[in-house]
């Protein structure tokens, strides 16, 4: 997949660079049929009459959020945002819930078969995985086995939406994917249910005033403990807080800058006028491109291992807190 991914953007980039070159041979703005420009004069179509931030802000695009249904034309302002509202990150979370569906459930039935699919050897493989070296180390062999189900399914839930943004979108056939991790709508859910399980479960464990009483350090002196009181309870929001900008950041930040490298082949383009070397300069553009493209398909997976093991941690410490 990695292979493919990184045929296409060298591909892209280069057809970019074509694109942009013929454009250069285009009249100029005010030539151009006043039907054609947008608000600003620019020609929508044409490639070099478009101002530098634009080739910029055409990539970044694909990353902001947008609703789908119904569709923005269709909202009145008036009335504010629509809370049945269906986004782009909504459509990819079903997607990716739909793909662990379509690979698990294979999985489940091939316990009583002698010789299961490789691919449910390999998954049933990473779900021990999980299990044996992130949850049990953590919780131990006994309380982990109830808390396995829904970490193994947090570490693929993520993981699937991370590696959904790797598959690259095709404006032509108006085919567009994106990540859903890569907004913080989605990771403030995610640490949200962790916050809760935190809460939830340290109570549960410890009694409502235990748990509070037990965020403070033992011995503490008389003055001090409003003040460390407090710096507990914001410790507590922290640390879930810290989880959704780490897994938002982390994922966006590759598709900016891919985006930023495959922008770059454009402004190259109209800086030196569209002639042959607007060929040349596409090379290193894409080079930039397909390199953070392999960084980034080692921390889709990354940054699932580090948000499950970190919510382990999290959910665990709250039920004893006197470790």
């Amino acid at each position: 997949m990695t292979a493919i991914r990184t045929l296409l953007l060298a591909f892209v980039a280069v057809l970019g660079s074509f694109a942009a070159a013929v454009g250069a041979q285009e009249p100029p703005v005010a030539q151009v049929p006043a039907a054609a420009q947008d608000h600003a004069g620019h020609d929508e179509g044409r490639t070099l009459v478009l101002p530098n931030d634009v080739f910029f802000m055409r990539q970044f695009a694909h990353s902001v959020p947008h609703q789908i249904w119904p569709a923005h034309s269709d909202a009145d302002p008036a009335h504010g945002p629509d809370l049945f509202a269906f986004y782009n990150v909504n459509l990819f979370q079903w997607v990716a819930f739909g793909l662990l569906l379509v690979l698990f459930v294979p999985v489940l039935g091939s316990f009583g078969k002698k010789n299961p699919s490789w691919l449910s050897r390999v998954l049933r493989g990473w779900c021990m995985w999980i299990r044996d070296e992130m949850v049990y180390p953590v919780m131990g062999k006994e309380e982990g086995r109830a808390w396995a189900p829904y970490f193994i399914f947090l570490f693929f839930f993520i993981a699937a939406m991370n590696c959904i943004g790797l598959v690259p979108s095709i404006p032509q056939l108006h085919f567009e994917t994106g990540t859903a991790t890569g907004t913080p709508f989605v990771t403030v859910a995610l640490a949200l249910v962790t916050l809760f399980l935190m809460l939830g479960m340290g109570i549960k464990h410890n009694g409502f005033i235990g748990f509070f009483k037990g965020l403070l350090p033992h011995g503490l002196p008389l003055p001090l403990i409003p003040l460390m009181f407090v710096i507990e309870l914001v410790s507590l929001v922290v640390k879930p807080f810290a989880l959704t900008i780490r897994l938002f950041a982390n994922m966006l930040a590759g598709h900016l800058v891919i985006a930023s490298a495959i922008g770059l082949v454009f402004l190259f383009t109209k800086m030196i006028g569209g002639g042959p070397l607007s060929y040349l300069t596409a090379i290193p553009s894409a080079g930039l491109a397909v390199f953070i493209f392999i960084i980034e398909s080692f921390v889709t997976l990354l940054q699932a291992y580090i948000f499950t093991l970190l919510s382990i941690n999290f959910v665990y410490a709250s039920m004893h807190q006197d470790h």
